[in-house]
């Protein structure tokens, strides 16, 4: 991996651990959302939070992999990012081990993008 995106990689994930941590909806008072059989396809594999992990994962990939030009790269960037905020999100009550693999789909496919052009 080249210093630049090792850099990349650092400078990434220090600005995610650093996020100010969210008011709950219960907190500021807004009303709770109804429960998952009321909205199911909210809580399955497409909904709004996994495809932003995923398009996240695979941006932050890909820029990995074109900066080192090795898919290995693209896919420790990410999953390493990836990682990094569910284990933030754990102290929170928040870990989600699909957005994790959502996380795994986004690196994988920047790896494979990054393969391609590499040729």
């Amino acid at each position: 991996m080249t210093r630049h995106a090792a850099t990349l990689i650092a400078a990434t994930l220090f600005a995610v651990l650093c996020l100010p941590v969210g008011v709950r909806a219960e907190e500021a008072g807004a009303p709770v959302p109804p429960p998952p059989s009321v909205r199911a396809w909210q809580t399955g594999l497409l909904r709004e939070d996994r495809l932003e992990h995923a398009s996240l994962s695979f941006t932050v990939g890909l820029g990995a992999g074109f900066l080192s030009r090795r898919p290995a790269a693209a896919v420790g960037g990410a999953l390493a990012l990836g990682l990094a905020k569910e284990l933030r999100d754990r102290r929170h009550g928040g870990f989600d081990p699909v957005d994790l693999l959502a996380d795994a789909l986004g690196a994988g496919l920047a790896a494979l993008a990054t393969h391609v052009l590499e040729r």
